[in-house]
């Protein structure tokens, strides 16, 4: 009766408008259900150089040791040849592979690392991570780079990332809107499939050859792209006397953006950096090889950058090692304007002196790790 009374009284049209709003939402939920119930088995090819990386490194994800994982401080500033030869010359030989992805921030950096565990490389025995957490701007929001990983989990990081970002309201506002639309296209599956008909040559970065990225192990110097001339002159005449300033106070330990974020222990950031130390520590019950997380601070200003998250993360134990290369009064030539391409990356040059210091670094932890395993082992007790 009720029915009837309800048929009588509202018109037909805006019964059918009701009805159409209803499938329109089953319609989206189902779409966005089948995208994360049943996601793609691999890297689709039209991610660019993340696809050529991905290719090449699931082919021969046994040959290597040690990957380099970060934004582009890690895609422009860790040479894997430099690396593996240094260690060689240090009495250690490793293979390396540079897996650094352009802008990639900690949610996305924790996305690829997944995708990388998940192909169980046999000999794998360190993963470095520079992991960028005040950054969530996506300058091109629809593109298959940013779609592709702005699952419901990474994008409700983000916008935690955001919120807890000592950005402006206005650029808050712009991330919010910005990983929305990633999120939007990711759960219709728009541009997601679009490799059916993209080729992968068609979509690598301008002035990245496939072949010189696979031959240097997944390293780019900035030197080698097409505009690296004119942004090397940009940087000399517009934003040299910044970045001096910001040098001198880096050293003296003045900050200029608002005293830098404290991040509180229960924070996004922090959960992310100790969700990807263990995810890493548990890949040993998987692969029966332990892997061990080495976190690292390229060589840029605090002025810049905000690693009070990371360096918290570790003063508390929740990551066990970090390698930091933000200390200009350390590392002095690093932060020289003939080693930078710009102000947050170094030139080739820059890059090959970094790189030869990391290995320096990391030799030196492995002799530190030798020597706490052999005090601890029960021969050597016995023999004290």
């Amino acid at each position: 009766m009720n029915v009837y009374i309800w048929k009588k009284t509202i018109p037909r049209p805006v019964v059918m408008f009701f009805y159409s709003i209803i499938f329109l939402l089953a319609l989206i939920s189902t779409a966005g259900l089948i995208n994360i119930v049943s996601p793609s088995s691999n890297i689709p090819r039209n991610l660019g150089d993340i696809s050529t990386k991905f290719e090449h490194f699931a082919k021969h994800k046994d040959d290597y040791d040690v990957i380099f994982l970060g934004p582009s401080t890690t895609y422009q500033g860790v040479i894997p040849k430099v690396f593996d030869e240094t260690m060689a010359a240090n009495g250690k030989s490793i293979k390396s592979f540079n897996f650094g992805i352009m802008a990639a921030n900690v949610a996305e950096t924790d996305f690829y690392l997944q995708k990388i565990l998940a192909l169980k490389p046999a000999n794998l025995k360190w993963v470095f991570l520079d992991c960028l957490v005040d950054f969530f701007m996506e300058e091109a929001p629809t593109s298959t780079k940013n779609v592709y990983w702005h699952t419901p989990l990474k994008t409700i990081e983000n916008f935690q990332l955001i919120i807890e970002s000592t950005s402006t309201l206005k650029e808050k506002i712009s991330g919010f809107y910005a990983n929305s639309i990633s999120f939007l296209y990711r759960w219709l599956g728009i541009g997601y499939f679009s490799n059916f008909w993209q080729q992968k040559s068609e979509v690598l970065p301008k002035g990245i050859s496939a072949e010189k990225l696979i031959q240097e192990a997944g390293y780019y110097s900035m030197d080698w792209l097409e505009n690296s001339a004119k942004r090397r002159e940009i940087f000399l005449s517009n934003s040299l006397d910044s970045y001096q300033k910001q040098l001198k106070q880096s050293k003296s330990g003045i900050f200029v953006r608002g005293n830098m974020s404290t991040y509180p222990l229960n924070s996004s950031a922090i959960k992310i950096l100790k969700k990807i130390a263990y995810r890493i520590d548990a890949q040993e019950k998987t692969s029966k090889i332990k892997v061990e997380p080495i976190f690292f601070v390229p060589p840029v200003l605090n002025t810049d950058f905000d690693n009070s998250a990371i360096t918290k993360a570790y003063k508390e134990g929740y990551i066990s090692t970090l390698f930091a290369f933000n200390k200009p009064n350390t590392f002095t030539t690093l932060y020289e304007v003939d080693r930078r391409a710009d102000g947050r990356h170094l030139n080739h040059q820059g890059a090959q002196e970094f790189t030869r210091a990391f290995a320096g670094k990391f030799s030196e932890h492995l002799k530190l790790s030798q020597q706490e395993l052999y005090t601890q082992s029960p021969i050597s007790i016995s023999q004290n």
